[in-house]
């Protein structure tokens, strides 16, 4: 076991740092898709190279989230996570110096993409189990709403401005300049780590050893389980998941067959989605507090079907921007249903348990891409948005009724230990209550 984390580690200052960390990360990743897009179809010389890119940033998702969880849970995730940005900084250089000399080939195109995902799915997993045990449950509702509020903000800021860059520095210094954002977004990491010292490994954790590795695997399986709760809050998750995929998807061909707008016009639909998603980060706290998880939940998935209706009829630019913003904000209850799902988890199993779900929800994005290329060319982008807000309207009632049930129940609505106990008392008499506290064991 290793020291607990001093009590002041995480500082109004730390919180800072991490939030500046994960929004550079996402600045030299706004950067990166668009460069590495174009540079890709430079070398191949095939549009449909890009798609190619697309299905590597899932790869590592399927493939490797299971050891990936099984790393943070049994190290120091915070120190993990800021390596991880290294790894990103390295190979972007390295990216860069072949293409500049003329030796960057396809394969080594599909590989920089598969690396760059990898980085990501390691610095999200370890962040996450390094926060949950740097703070109180409680507290993970606001980390994780800063967490959407500085990544969303970073990928704006760098989707923005990439085709300026490109088109002002040129494609090497661009994907030499990303790679600088991950080296920053490290040493902010290297910092916050430092902070948060040597996190004591919790109850749970899983032991080092090579033979170990299927057991402490089927270990979080089993965890999850005995915790059904987890499984639901991460099946909301899930389900917001598949409409950012199927919206990502859609959107560009969207755009232009059914909206017949152009290239300007989808960058600003998809700029609303970030909007919506960087305000509803900063109110889901307030919101959640004041009116309870279960109203949040219910309001947000009501909110998100009619967007998805709403975009499905649009006709124009200005309709499709205010529903895409509407979507934006009614996608991030993704983030309330994370912070409960990460209560109900034990400490030392969120590495685990938060991967078993990546890699469904990298099978998810393949499912829904591969539908999305299924009916390219066939007018069915209204129909799909449609089919989307049935599914997620069907949810609602499913929130109402776990609600009243066990476990889920009192993570969903936190006082109804509270009101129960105070409905028991009021229709105990102070006498048989005297009696039932002296009798109970210590």
């Amino acid at each position: 076991m290793t020291a607990p984390i001093p009590e002041h580690a995480m500082t109004p200052q730390t919180v800072r740092l991490y939030a500046a960390a994960i929004a550079t990360a996402k600045i030299g990743t706004g950067f990166f898709f668009l460069i590495n897009t174009w540079l890709i179809i430079d070398i191949t010389g095939r549009p449909s190279s890009a798609a190619i890119t697309l299905v590597m940033t899932i790869l590592p998702s399927l493939l490797l989230s299971p050891i990936i969880g099984l790393a943070v849970d049994r190290g120091q995730p915070a120190r993990l996570a800021y390596r991880a940005e290294l790894l990103r900084w390295l190979v972007l250089i390295a990216y860069g110096a072949l293409y500049g000399a003329g030796l960057a080939t396809e394969a080594i195109g599909y590989a920089v993409s598969f690396c760059v995902a990898l980085g990501n799915e390691i610095q999200v997993l370890a962040w996450r189990a390094a926060l949950a045990r740097a703070v109180p449950p409680e507290r993970m509702l606001r980390l994780n709403a800063l967490t959407v509020v500085g990544g969303q903000s970073g990928q704006i800021l760098g989707a923005a401005a990439s085709g300026i860059v490109l088109a002002a520095i040129g494609a090497v210094a661009t994907v030499a300049l990303a790679g600088t954002t991950y080296l920053v977004s490290a040493v902010l990491g290297f910092l916050v780590a430092r902070r948060l010292g040597s996190q004591e490994l919790p109850a749970g954790t899983a032991l080092r050893g090579p033979r170990r590795h299927f057991s402490d695997l089927r270990a979080g399986l089993r965890h999850i389980a005995a915790r059904p709760e987890i499984g639901f809050f991460y099946g909301l998750i899930l389900a917001n998941m598949t409409v950012i995929f199927g919206i990502n998807g859609m959107l560009a061909p969207f755009v232009r067959e059914e909206l017949h707008l152009g290239a300007d016009a989808f960058g600003k639909i998809d700029a609303g989605y970030a909007l919506g998603a960087i305000l509803s980060g900063l109110i889901i706290v307030r919101l959640a507090k004041r009116f309870g998880h279960r109203l949040v939940l219910v309001l947000g998935f009501l909110t998100l079907a009619g967007s998805l209706f709403a975009f499905a009829q649009t006709q124009g630019l200005i309709a499709a921007l205010v529903t895409y913003v509407g979507l934006g904000l009614s996608c991030q209850t993704s983030v309330l249903s994370l912070s409960l799902a990460q209560q109900a988890t034990g400490p030392g199993f969120q590495g685990r348990v938060n991967a078993t779900f990546n890699v469904l929800n990298g099978l998810a994005g393949l499912a829904i891409y591969g539908i999305v290329a299924l009916s390219a060319g066939h007018h069915l982008y209204r129909q799909l948005y449609l089919a989307q807000a049935v599914l997620v309207l069907a949810l609602v009632p499913v929130i109402l009724v776990a609600s009243r049930r066990g476990r889920i129940g009192r993570l969903l609505r936190p006082g109804l230990d509270k009101f129960a106990e105070d409905a028991t008392n009021a229709t105990i008499p102070a006498q048989a209550r005297s009696v039932l506290v002296k009798s109970s064991p210590m």
